[in-house]
């Protein structure tokens, strides 16, 4: 005797003229959710820089006040230098937002309140901190290589500068 077999099961299409399956229609629905998910990344691209060019403006600032600050010349000349490359991001920045929406951007700093030497550092120290993880994200949120190439050196010099600024802080 042989096995029990299922009978052979057919798979039916059918035609259903209120609800005609069309492959074009879930193509077009893909490339919609695709463009709206571009639209999205461009717009939080475009908010990233927004941000970062005022907090590279204000970093520029507050480095340059804080260095007049400094208790001895090579902690005048680290916060100098870190100017110096802040200026260079807001340049990067600056001509990667002309680029992408075609207007200069309009903004303005506030400057941070220097308190003491040390307590301001530690605030520069941790603003680089965070500074370095914005950029990190942007930098892969994104497979434009001009984009990338725009978050890499702000990216690294983050890191540097709060390696620096911890140096100091820890300095006796």
């Amino acid at each position: 005797m042989y096995p029990y077999q299922a009978p052979f099961e057919e798979t039916h299409y059918y035609y259903d003229p209120y609800n005609p399956y069309d492959p074009s229609v879930e193509r077009q629905q893909q490339a919609q959710s695709q463009q709206q998910q571009q639209h999205q990344t461009y717009q939080q691209l475009i908010n990233t820089l927004m941000s970062s060019i005022i907090g590279e403006a204000t970093a520029v600032d507050f480095y340059t006040r804080l260095a007049n600050e400094a208790p001895n010349e090579y902690s005048k000349n680290v916060l100098l230098n870190a100017a110096k490359d802040e200026k260079t991001h807001l340049q990067l920045f600056t001509r990667l937002y002309t680029s992408l929406t075609g207007k200069q951007p309009n903004y303005k700093i506030r400057p941070v309140k220097i308190t003491n030497f040390r307590q301001s550092l530690f605030e520069a120290y941790e603003d680089e901190l965070s500074d370095y993880e914005k950029y990190r994200n942007a930098y892969l949120m994104t497979q434009d290589t001009t984009i990338r190439d725009t978050f890499f050196r702000p990216y690294t010099d983050e890191i540097k500068h709060a390696t620096r600024f911890s140096f100091l802080l820890n300095a006796r």
